[in-house]
């Protein structure tokens, strides 16, 4: 989802759409009945499309739905497909509404609505199609994804109690003491459809939507001081850099304002804030604070976000806090803290300005060369290398960092095993350098409990972390083979090296490029 988001936000920050080449309506006014009926009739006809694959997928997870694990993993599996389908679609859908059809000069131009002399009014508009479509399509789904995750965290507290001999939430005493002490319920009560769609605008829209709101807002008034700007300093991309440093900043901030999106209080005094403070203390993890992540009790995850120590967040969930046992929850706060210690976040920025300086080159080149002379497709070619480069680009890191961090996870909780195996690398008789066996097999075990909580297969792919069962069979590998845990350690060094001398290869032509016109405006040079 957040990619399709990042899609559509960056198809409202062009400025050409749609391409004439493109258009389905080209050479017609926008007046006629023609073109505006026909464009309102395929937004329409997008949202019963989306409406309906929703409810297919929907009446199929429901029939699985039999009461038996079979029945429930089988739900699993179908939901899961139906959301990428779902996803691909709403892309596609997004895609064609923007490039293909007039709807953007409809929405934007003088002839049109006009909307875009009310700041942000036109560019939200703009995805009014996508965000209906999305919001039907949650509706649509709401029974099915309800009634399966209920299924599977009713079934885990059943074994839960089970295992423990005691009918309170979790494995932990001490997570339960903290959801006590939380000035927020942590109860799970059955989630209304309002409640339903609120958590997943906020965890799935707002994340991207709020941060890129607001740089649209930017653009919106640096394109309308950009005359002034360039008769003031000569220089015609004064008014993009302004943006890219105005879009800098909102990021540094973004952690601030998605503290207060989502329902969030700082993580109680007591017995598990201290071991989480103490982990951060032995590993040198320096953040702002530890949060409480109230999601209806319908999310078992944990994150951490922030680029920078004073604003840098680290949330644990209260299904998470509910569902885990005391050790898996170590483990997953162990894998975030994970991110932080092998410094993912600036290396995300790194491949973010690489991608810029990647696609803007090529952009560039074909003006230069005058290979594609329409202006509106030049900047389309642009939008879809970037995309084209987060997509594959962006997904294939970030996996990367997932297992990195998976294994820091491990070696994290490696101090608190005892009574290790006596073959284990790192407690056993001929001790070396590798994975302890037992904390591979707690951090394995939390994976696939934190999955099947979350009603995922453990072989769904996934953009940014991979499958479950990926990430599981690595683990399994590194642990069994000591010196494969070097070679997959020294990658993630050059990993790393290459998007740093790519990112610098990057600024010094950029400062080379633009250096001649940034001097002149500063009376370097006459």
């Amino acid at each position: 989802m957040y990619f399709v988001v990042i899609m559509a936000f960056a198809l409202v920050l062009s400025d050409d759409l749609p391409p004439r080449q493109l258009n389905l309506f080209a050479g017609r006014p926008l007046g006629d009945a023609v073109v505006l009926w026909g464009t309102i009739s395929w937004a329409v006809v997008q949202i019963v499309l989306v409406a309906l694959v929703s409810w297919l997928f929907r009446r199929r997870t429901i029939a699985a739905l039999d009461g038996t694990v079979a029945g429930q993993d089988t739900a699993g599996r179908r939901y899961s497909r139906g959301q990428f389908i779902q996803l691909a679609i709403l892309a596609i859908f997004l895609i064609l509404t923007l490039v293909c059809t007039p709807w953007a000069r409809i929405v934007r131009q003088p002839d049109g609505w006009n909307l875009d002399r009310i700041p942000l009014v036109g560019d939200l508009m703009l995805l009014a199609p996508f965000f209906a479509s999305l919001t039907i399509a949650w509706i649509v789904q709401y029974a099915a994804e309800h009634r399966l995750k209920s299924m599977t965290l009713s079934a885990s507290a059943g074994q839960d109690d089970l295992s423990a001999g005691e009918s309170g939430k979790g494995g932990s005493p001490d997570a339960r003491a903290a959801l006590t002490a939380a000035r927020r319920s942590s109860e799970s009560p059955e989630s209304s459809l309002g409640s339903y769609l609120l958590d997943k605008f906020r965890h799935q829209v707002l994340i991207i939507a709020a941060p890129m709101v607001l740089i649209v807002l930017a653009k919106h008034f640096t394109d309308q001081a950009r005359p002034s700007l360039f008769r003031t300093t000569g220089l015609p991309w004064v008014s993009d850099a302004i943006l890219g440093a105005a879009s800098i900043a909102v990021l540094v901030l973004a952690p601030v304002m998605l503290r207060y999106i989502w329902a969030t209080e700082p993580l109680p005094p007591g017995p598990l804030r201290e071991r989480f403070e103490s982990t951060c203390r032995r590993i040198g993890l320096r953040y702002r604070e530890i949060l409480l992540w109230h999601t209806h009790g319908m999310t078992v995850n944990a994150a951490v976000m922030g680029f920078i120590p004073p604003l840098r967040y680290i949330l644990v969930s209260d299904a998470l806090l509910e569902t885990l046992s005391e050790e898996e929850i170590e483990a997953v706060f162990a894998h975030e803290a994970g991110h932080v210690h092998h410094w993912h976040l600036p290396f995300f920025g790194a491949f973010a300005a690489t991608s810029m300086y990647l696609s803007g080159g090529v952009v560039m080149l074909l003006d230069h060369t005058n290979i594609v002379r329409d202006y509106g497709l030049l900047q389309l070619a642009g939008l879809c290398l970037l995309l084209a480069i987060w997509l594959f680009g962006f997904g294939w890191l970030s996996r990367r960092f997932e297992r990195q961090a998976d294994l820091f996870g491990v070696r994290c909780i490696t101090p608190d095993v005892s009574g290790c195996l006596s073959w284990c690398p790192v407690h056993g008789e001929r001790r070396s350098a590798g994975l302890c066996v037992s904390a591979a097999n707690i951090f394995g075990r939390t994976l696939c409990k934190i999955a099947s909580l979350n009603g995922i297969p453990r072989k769904a792919p996934s953009w940014r972390h991979g499958s479950i069962e990926s990430r599981c069979r690595l683990i399994e590998h590194l642990t069994a083979e000591p010196h494969a845990l070097t070679g997959f350690d020294r990658s993630l060094v050059r990993v790393k090296a290459a998007l740093a001398v790519a990112t610098l290869i990057g600024t010094i032509g950029a400062a080379v490029i633009y250096y001649d016109g940034i001097a002149k405006a500063l009376g370097w040079r006459a």
